[in-house]
């Protein structure tokens, strides 16, 4: 009831799978006053024919918006840009700017970066710059670095990333299953001494 949208970086399996169940809770909210149809969601199109199946799955609960680098939204004053990045399908990094909040110290911008499936490449540094919250593809860990052609970031390459972009706080994601999140955490510590945070179900972080 409390979602008011979704945001897909990209459509394989692992990211847009949840929408077909999420489905039929949403069409119960809808149905019973709790939420009012259609419910925004922001993907790439391609590939179309997955595109097409998910499209024609979801049309009647949800109101599709095709995202793109030349796309920027503006949405109850914060506005999202889109980086498409290093991965083998059409994907997308996003960028959440807040409106300016008021504090004693004058007005504040807080920024959010997500940085979805992706390898390592210079344009992400100026797309995550400042960024206070960056959550960044972690999928690797330094002795499997041979596999990033796969479009994935080391946790390395993450802090790397977050140092460059000089971000405030880095959130390590998509790590594999198999890894030690804390040998994550402790190779993005290389580069980035700030906050570092591992991504868990139900995080919830204020700006």
């Amino acid at each position: 009831r409390d979602i008011n949208g979704i945001f897909i970086s990209h459509l394989h399996a692992d990211h847009v799978s949840d929408i077909y169940t999420l489905r039929y809770a949403i069409y119960t909210a809808q149905r019973d006053g709790y939420m009012k149809p259609p419910l925004p969601i922001y993907m790439p199109k391609s590939p179309k024919k997955t595109f097409k199946f998910i499209k024609d799955a979801i049309k009647k609960e949800f109101a599709i918006t095709e995202i793109s680098e030349s796309l920027n939204l503006k949405l109850d004053g914060m506005t999202v840009s889109f980086k498409k990045t290093d991965h083998p399908l059409d994907t997308y990094a996003m960028r959440f700017e807040c409106p300016a909040i008021k504090t004693g110290k004058g007005s504040l911008n807080k920024t959010v970066v997500y940085t979805a499936d992706t390898g390592y490449f210079d344009g992400l540094v100026s797309f995550s710059r400042n960024a206070d919250i960056l959550i960044a593809d972690a999928t690797l860990q330094s002795p499997d670095m041979e596999l990033e052609n796969l479009g994935h970031m080391t946790a390395e390459q993450a802090g790397q990333l977050a140092k460059e972009a000089d971000a405030n706080k880095l959130i390590l994601t998509h790590i594999w299953p198999e890894y030690d999140k804390n040998t994550s955490m402790g190779e993005a510590k290389k580069f980035f001494q700030k906050s570092v945070e591992i991504a868990k179900r139900g995080l919830e972080i204020t700006l």
